[in-house]
């Protein structure tokens, strides 16, 4: 395994641009999601693909335990059993960005710890509104995100949209991780500290 969460240890929010469902993807999740002192850590989930249970199961899979505190944000789907351990909001419309804002934001302002951040996915969402809107919503949210001092990434299929937007998107996060043949290329913006 790639130790991507310390080779991107300046970048604070991550495009993981890897094709749905390839091992590569779900490797690299698991490697930028999870810290070296995961008991301590705050995880956030943001799911258009999954439901709660199946993000906590992601996390005590790695580190066989239960996050002590984080949340699970299920967009469209029925969130599913609530896992101990952790708050689960539900966000019935996918193309609601405002209310989806709205409880990312609310749970952000919550927590002590920064936490860590998985979006998962950009493709999902993408199916709901215009690359316009999800470039503003995206906007708002890596600065909700800064602001936080959370560590995130975010999925995205780049075989399902065009270069110009998956280049659109990239533009807006400090690294891009992508899955090619040889396995994952990083690429990392110059960060102004």
């Amino acid at each position: 395994m790639t130790d991507l969460h310390s080779e991107l240890a300046d970048a604070r929010n991550v495009l993981l641009c890897a094709p749905s469902m390839s091992g590569g993807e779900a490797e690299a999740c698991t490697d930028l999601l999870i810290p070296s002192s995961p008991a301590d850590a705050t995880p956030l989930w943001v799911t258009f693909r999954s439901d709660a249970t199946g993000c906590v199961d992601q996390w005590v899979g790695e580190t066989d335990e239960r996050p002590a505190n984080g949340a699970v944000v299920v967009v469209g789907e029925s969130p599913g059993n609530q896992p101990d351990g952790v708050t689960v909001e539900h966000v019935s419309s996918p193309s609601d960005l405002t209310g989806l804002g709205i409880t990312i934001g609310e749970l952000l302002s919550g927590w002590e710890t920064p936490p860590v951040v998985c979006f998962d996915s950009l493709t999902a969402m993408l199916q709901y509104v215009d690359v316009e809107t999800a470039y503003e919503f995206l906007h708002a949210i890596t600065g909700q995100l800064y602001a936080a001092d959370a560590r995130a990434h975010f999925h995205i299929d780049p075989t399902a949209h065009d270069r110009t937007t998956v280049d659109s998107i990239a533009s807006l996060f400090d690294a891009v991780v992508e899955f090619g043949e040889d396995g994952p290329e990083t690429r990392k913006r110059h960060l102004l500290q």
